[in-house]
């Protein structure tokens, strides 16, 4: 029988993903299960420390695999986000782009701009549910963006046949009705956009009751986010920045093996991610 035991990453020399805290926490939705809802945090990165982060990535003998310009919020928030976008494009020739968004802030224009970055690799867009009623709920926007969220997921698959579209759900019983996880589902197979069920991961929701959980958590192993004021993360859940892994240096493949980071997934590894506490009440393995 397969043992928790065995589960054991290593290390790779460089993130896998790159994620700049571009908006900090500033979004226009406001999405019941979103660990966005527990932070404070409030701030943007200056675009100095944007072209500093983008310099020394470029530096790198291998390239980044991936590059995401937001980690929670919604990027289309910030007037300059065409300008970020094409930085990264000029920058990292060869970095894949991800650009998740609720999709409520774009248009035709933004979209076709967009599809005219080359590196564009994957647009995910969150719709979170079905029905127009359990969406407003869910979301805080009107239910008339998934209809436009539809409009935008045919021009892009008219535009650029090479670029993935996800359209994405974050279900969680306590807020969604099975059949809307149900009918999300088969409907969004018929599209040219891959439906994504996402089970609701829990970190530090006082809400919920985490059984103990020992498995190692991947997004440490390949996930890297530099926050808006410098602070370092390797968490998928940690709006807040409550790990203590340092702050930039100004070598993001040095900052990526540091030794908090290092001891971080020493912990996992060992079967103890319960020594920190944010880890201790997360439900993702």
């Amino acid at each position: 029988m397969p043992s928790i035991k065995n589960i054991v990453y290593e290390t790779p020399s460089q993130p896998k993903q790159l994620r700049l805290d571009t908006v900090g926490n500033n979004c226009n939705a406001s999405c019941l299960s979103c660990h966005r809802r527990l932070s404070k945090r409030t701030g943007k990165m200056p675009m100095d420390m944007i072209r500093r982060i983008l310099n020394d990535v470029s530096s790198w003998n291998q390239p980044l695999n991936e590059i995401v310009p937001v980690n929670y919020g919604e990027l289309f928030t910030r007037p300059d986000w065409e300008t970020i976008i094409t930085k990264i494009a000029i920058k990292l020739p060869f970095t894949k782009i991800v650009i998740p968004t609720n999709g409520s802030l774009l248009n035709e224009t933004k979209v076709r701009f967009l599809c005219s970055v080359p590196t564009l690799y994957v647009i995910n867009f969150s719709v979170n549910a079905y029905f127009a009623e359990t969406y407003e709920y869910f979301t805080g926007l009107k239910a008339e963006v998934i209809e436009r969220i539809k409009t935008f997921v045919m021009l892009i698959s008219q535009l650029r046949k090479d670029v993935t579209i996800w359209v994405s759900m974050v279900y969680d019983p306590e807020y969604q009705p099975q059949l809307d996880k149900d009918f999300f589902m088969e409907y969004w197979s018929h599209s040219p956009a891959v439906p994504q069920l996402l089970a609701a991961a829990s970190a530090g929701r006082k809400v919920r009751t985490i059984a103990p959980l020992k498995i190692p958590c991947r997004s440490i192993f390949s996930d890297f986010v530099i926050g808006f004021d410098g602070k370092l993360s390797s968490c998928c859940f940690d709006a807040s920045f409550n790990l203590d892994l340092g702050y930039y240096s100004g070598d993001a493949k040095k900052d990526w093996l540091n030794p908090k980071l290092q001891r971080l997934r020493e912990l996992h590894n060992a079967q103890q991610r319960e020594e920190y506490e944010l880890c201790r009440t997360c439900s993702f393995g």
